[in-house]
């Protein structure tokens, strides 16, 4: 979704946004094709987590696991797009979880009205009671 790249909500982006989001994509493709070492154009799963390590993501095997069930196709394969997708989704809930981690703690504690008010529903499971995690530097 572009949305996470601007800031005002309009969903429309300005020359800064785009560059932004361009230098992302570029750096997305960068790592993408790193670690595509068998050059198949597409990510498994084991493939999907390195990558995720590279761009500074290391997450726990259930996140991993339901990343993949929600970017893959049902041979479990992960597309360029898709990838893009997941990783600038990553870092939109990143920086929701630093902005709500208000005593740098590394966790924080949600109730219903919080969780309900998430727009990437992929990770409500993830935030149901207690979180903690290590926020990639790079945000």
């Amino acid at each position: 979704s572009l949305n996470s790249t601007k800031n005002d909500g309009s969903g429309k982006l300005g020359l800064k946004e785009f560059h932004t989001l361009w230098t992302k994509i570029q750096k997305y493709q960068k790592i993408y094709r790193e670690i595509d070492v068998d050059r198949s154009g597409t990510m498994n799963s084991y493939e999907m987590r390195r990558a995720l390590e590279t761009a500074g993501f290391k997450l726990n095997c259930q996140l991993h696991q339901i990343i993949v069930a929600r970017f893959a196709d049902e041979d479990l394969i992960i597309d360029f797009d898709n990838f893009v997708r997941c990783l600038i989704r990553l870092e939109t809930l990143f920086k929701m979880f630093r902005k709500l981690d208000t005593e740098k703690t590394g966790t924080i504690e949600l109730n219903l009205v919080n969780v309900s008010s998430f727009s990437s529903k992929m990770f409500v499971v993830i935030f149901w009671g207690r979180l903690t995690v290590e926020t990639p530097a790079s945000f």
